[in-house]
């Protein structure tokens, strides 16, 4: 007879009480988690905005004072500097539409004012565009090459394959000798608010993009004119010089002149612009300022960590910010009607032609999902040349 033997073994599981204890501490450990993740998302995307904001603020700033140091003249909203002359020939192309109230500062010549808010500044002058006239630079346009300022008959070089190659156009003067002739070279550069393009704008507050207009290339007309009157010969050849596309590394020839001591399109038998065709300059009294490009100014990365939307602020005293951001405008008379003049783009000028300054003020502010509202504030005051 065979006695068989079972090991027993425990049969036993968790009791509904220890289940219950493990529920209810899963249930308090999550939400915590959660709410420590939640909070350090909104800290992250916070921070991210912040520093964005920062960051391209400061980007517009520098942008705008290297071209307003450069400046050969600054057009403002009176008849003494040719702002309301130059303007409406804006040819504005592809660039999207200014807003409805976009305004020059007026000149400020002859008068002592101060920048202070507080200390009675003038703030009826105080305009939300600038619109000027820069000295040119060698620079890279939707992947052309422009040269300034221009070496006429000097040695250049052009794309071709299999490598670059470099030729000399040679001019001659009267004399029949070979010259090399320097001419400088402008371009007009509109800097205003829009709504249009593809921004998306921040849910309820009223924000714009800042645009910057770009126009196409433009000899110094009075140099030209200088050349004329001591060698009509050498003045013929640099003339079929500029309109020779082959000349310039863009394939782009220059054919427009303008003439940066005349503030009216026609003054008697002068004129402020110029077309260049052959060997000749003919004065253009209804010249319009083409385009060459248009850039966004306000555009950065929209969230890494999370999305926002962002751009230049309309005018609010009261939104709700951490901490509140300050009010717009600071220095134009105050509306509260957020869509109207002049937003967070402010621009003053003061002092003569010989000392000019310009203040520009920007505020921008930005909504992600997380948080409330963030902005920046940055405001500098450059120095301008406006002397014929």
């Amino acid at each position: 007879m065979r006695l068989l033997f079972r090991k027993k073994t425990s049969q036993r599981g968790w009791t509904i009480i220890e289940l219950m204890m493990v529920v209810g501490m899963i249930g308090l450990i999550v939400p915590a988690l959660t709410s420590l993740f939640i909070y350090c998302y909104q800290g992250l995307a916070a921070a991210e905005m912040h520093l964005s904001l920062k960051a391209l603020n400061e980007q517009i700033m520098l942008h705008l004072h290297e071209r307003i140091n450069s400046s050969k003249h600054m057009f403002q909203n009176d008849s003494n500097s040719g702002g309301l002359s130059f303007i409406s020939k804006i040819a504005m192309g592809s660039a999207p539409t200014s807003v409805s109230f976009s305004k020059l500062p007026s000149g400020q010549t002859g008068t002592t004012i101060t920048f202070s808010p507080a200390a009675g500044a003038v703030s009826n002058e105080f305009g939300d565009c600038l619109f000027y006239a820069d000295y040119d630079s060698p620079q890279t346009i939707n992947g052309i090459k422009y040269t300034a300022p221009l070496t006429v008959g000097g040695p250049i070089t052009l794309s071709s394959a299999p490598a670059p190659v470099s030729v000399t156009g040679t001019v001659t003067n009267g004399a029949g000798n070979s010259v090399t002739v320097n001419l400088d070279v402008y371009r007009f550069y509109y800097d205003y608010l829009s709504t249009a393009g593809d921004m998306t704008p921040i849910a309820s507050l009223t924000s714009y993009w800042l645009i910057e207009w770009q126009s196409v290339q433009f000899v110094d007309a009075f140099e030209l004119i200088d050349i004329q009157s001591s060698d009509s010969t050498l003045y013929a050849h640099v003339i079929n010089w500029l309109t020779t596309a082959g000349n310039f590394p863009s394939g782009q020839p220059i054919t427009l002149a303008w003439d940066p001591s005349q503030i009216q399109m026609t003054s008697g038998s002068n004129f402020a612009f110029y077309q260049l065709s052959g060997s000749t300059m003919t004065g253009a009294s209804n010249q319009s300022i083409s385009i060459q490009n248009w850039t966004p100014l306000s555009r950065t990365s929209s969230g890494l960590v999370s999305r926002f939307n962002y751009g230049i602020s309309g005018n609010y005293n009261n939104i709700y910010g951490d901490p509140p951001p300050p009010i717009v405008p600071m220095f134009n008379p105050y509306t509260n009607t957020a869509n109207a003049f002049p937003g967070g783009f402010e621009v003053g000028i003061q002092g003569s032609n010989a000392g000019m300054q310009v203040l520009v003020r920007s505020l921008l502010i930005a909504k992600g999902n997380y948080k409330t509202l963030m902005w920046d504030n940055e405001t500098s005051i450059s120095n301008a040349r406006d002397v014929w």
